[in-house]
């Protein structure tokens, strides 16, 4: 199979060549472009006719394609697109065997088809059909994503070539299904909620899963060592279990607890033997309930339902809400740059104020929908606490009596100040409301070294150092089974109108994004404590201000900005041309692009945002890096989420700027975009390499 990023080129050039191109005879390489020489036609493996996308601006020009085809004998449904937003409706509609492209088509239509078939169908056989005069500059232009080329001068060779790459296509893909088979296969036995294990003839363990490794005491490196067995030999088993394999049963049974060993005894331990390789048995080893079994009830899968549809929900109208108000703010800030009264310019600090206020409630939301990306910092949660309890001690009921136990060798913890404020603040409230009638809260932290988790469908923390926040009050306590849920959206224990029930959930998205988890005990008529665990932070503190970096020279190019939210592009253009840039906009991908290769040379900074109609934000950036390697690109975008933000590290951005935005980190932000070398491989935008 050819390797990936190649490109086989069919025909002979003839003698006046661009300069990446070296005369071989029939079969040429590009070298500049890593372009190999095609391997023997195997037998096809996809049925006829096969469906095929040509990216051309006529209908005239698919007749001489579709005749060759005709003429040896191969069925081809041919398709006319024209344009990369075509080629995604018919990927959609139910894709295609292969892509021809034409030379005839413009070379930032085709940068778009490529871009969008790089994003969808990257194993797609991609064909360009060309004289020999015009392959070069096209090759040169948009050479990214093409897998073989096909000289005008030659084009019996067209179906030859179309069977070999849609060969080779199906070939990878099943490669890769394969491949994804396995991957899938390790990782499900590796996380099963039961304990697995497999052995050898002797009883050597030669691989195990976490559950098996916790139920059995054992590390894994005594399993990769083949150093640990099933049982001792005093416990040596194998003839019961022979016995029972012969007769065509699984063996059940238990194993005892080995002397000196700190795991208990095995139990409900079933075995059964796999296919033999090489003459040698070997089996499998399973045991069912182990410690972290998820639970599954219809129950815990219908939350786990509502909170991803919550989570989808939230994530809709933060995007819009982010861009209502990020016009607000920048709009108030251009305001508190004028001469005002001072009755008008407490207005504007009061617009100002309720825009922030908007945008933490909007990172709320998504903080307990998705967890979140929080501003670390290493944290003493015994002064945290301390004020906490101050803070309540005042402004609760004088009949609510607040007290803290806190020890000064309390370990430190690493996360948003603002955050675990705030998750511990909510548990407060619910405390306070669950005594209308008075009572006491004891607030008290301690160190825990947790070797084993208790089971959650809310958490997935891993083992290790936690520091315990526990608040408790003498409440009327809850039932056992309301007390289970509570960390569910929507889920409260008060009366009808006096909550919505997020509380908590909002509880349970800061642990997760902190890595930690809680647990509640309840029951009626004893009060309620509920406990919040924080991994243990790393002793090196991290500054929670950094220093504002110096304005960058404004004489280093123009500056385009990209977003389909005109009242955005109008501030953004405004403080930015007021700070001393030279600015256009465009408001999609596509206006963009075009605007850039027009003023290519004199833009230095693009900055665009990602949810757009018709090009995205992420293809824009994909073609743009394509076009000019070292250009310095930033986003604004409402959707930070950990995916998007990895997969523009991957692209080279290094600036994601989160609406809602003030004029201030507006400009901060391109300062230092500009300030910074560009950080990318040009190979993952050019995807060449030489043979």
């Amino acid at each position: 199979m050819r390797a990936p990023g190649t490109v086989s080129v069919a025909g002979k050039f003839p003698e006046k060549l661009p300069r990446t191109v070296e005369n071989t005879g029939r079969i040429v390489r590009l070298r500049a472009h890593g372009f190999a020489r095609p391997r023997k036609t195997v037998p096809l493996l996809v049925s006829t006719p096969w469906k095929v996308l040509v990216v051309a601006n006529r209908d005239v020009e698919l007749k001489p394609l579709r005749q060759e085809l005709e003429r040896v004998g191969r069925a081809a449904d041919l398709q006319l697109v024209r344009s990369g937003t075509e080629v995604v409706r018919e990927l959609e509609a139910g894709g295609c065997d292969a892509v021809l492209l034409t030379a005839h088509v413009s070379h930032l239509h085709l940068a778009h088809v490529l871009a969008e078939l790089h994003r969808r169908e990257p194993l797609l056989p991609v064909i360009l059909v060309a004289r020999a005069a015009e392959a070069g500059p096209v090759l040169d232009a948009v050479n990214a994503g093409i897998t073989g080329v096909v000289l005008s001068e030659v084009i019996a060779l067209l179906g030859p070539t179309l069977e070999r790459e849609i060969q080779r296509c199906v070939e990878a893909r099943a490669q890769q299904r394969q491949h994804q088979r396995v991957h899938w296969l390790e990782r499900a036995m590796s996380a099963a909620p039961i304990a697995l294990a497999v052995t050898d003839g002797r009883g050597v363990l030669h691989w195990a899963n976490a559950g098996y490794l916790a139920l059995a005491g054992l590390k894994a490196e005594q399993v990769e060592g083949a150093s640990a067995k099933l049982w001792g030999d005093e416990a040596d088993r194998w003839v019961e279990v022979h016995e029972a394999l012969r007769a065509g049963r699984i063996w059940r049974g238990s194993i005892p607890a080995a002397p000196g060993r700190t795991a208990a005894a095995i139990d409900q331990l079933l075995v059964a033997e796999l296919a033999q390789a090489g003459g040698e048995s070997w089996y499998v080893v399973a045991r069912q309930g182990s410690a972290g079994v998820v639970d599954e009830s219809p129950a815990r899968l219908a939350a786990a339902q509502r909170h991803e549809l919550f989570a989808a929900i939230a994530g809709g109208i933060a995007h819009d809400l982010n861009n209502i108000l990020s016009p607000i703010t920048m709009a108030a800030n251009i305001l508190g740059e004028q001469e005002l009264s001072e009755e008008n310019g407490e207005l504007v600090h009061t617009i100002e104020h309720s825009a922030e206020r908007g945008a933490a409630v909007i990172r709320q939301v998504l903080t307990f929908a998705h967890g979140s990306d929080n501003c670390e910092m290493v944290l003493q949660p015994r002064y945290l606490l301390r004020e906490i309890a101050r803070l309540a001690a005042e402004i609760f009921p004088p009949s609510i009596g607040v007290r803290a136990e806190l020890p000064s060798t309390l370990w430190s913890i690493v996360g948003d100040p603002a955050e675990v404020h705030q998750a511990l603040i909510n548990v407060l409230i619910n405390a306070r409301d669950a005594m209308p009638d008075g009572g006491h809260i004891a607030i008290t932290a301690r160190n825990q070294t947790l070797v084993t988790l208790p089971s959650s469908p809310f958490f997935s923390p891993a083992p290790g150092e936690f520091v315990e926040i526990s608040i408790e009050d003498t409440g009327a306590g809850l039932d056992p089974e309301v007390a289970s849920r509570v960390w569910e959206p929507f889920v409260t224990t008060k009366g009808g109108g006096q909550a919505a029930g997020l509380g908590l959930s909002r509880v349970a998205g800061v642990l997760r994004s902190h890595g930690g988890f809680g647990e509640m005990h309840a029951r009626a008529g004893c009060g309620t404590k509920v406990s919040l665990f924080f991994p243990r932070g790393a002793a090196k503190a991290i500054s929670a201000v950094e220093e504002a970096p110096a304005p960058a020279s404004q004489d280093m190019g123009r500056i385009l900005v990209v977003d389909d939210e005109e009242t955005i592009l109008k501030l953004s253009r405004r403080i930015l041309e007021h700070a001393g840039y030279e600015v256009l906009v465009a408001s999609d991908g596509r206006e963009a692009l075009g605007l850039f290769m027009r003023h290519r040379a004199e833009i230095s900074l693009v900055m665009t945002d990602l949810a757009m109609p018709g090009m995205n934000g992420f293809t824009l950036v994909w073609a743009l890096r394509r076009a000019k390697p070292d250009l310095r690109v930033m986003v604004a975008t409402g959707q930070g989420t950990d995916a998007n933000l990895r997969e523009l590290e991957l692209m080279g951005v290094r600036e994601v700027l989160l609406k809602p935005f003030t004029s201030r980190r507006l400009l901060d932000a391109v300062a230092r975009t500009l300030a910074e070398p560009v950080q990318c491989e040009p190979d993952l935008f050019l995807e060449a390499h030489e043979a």
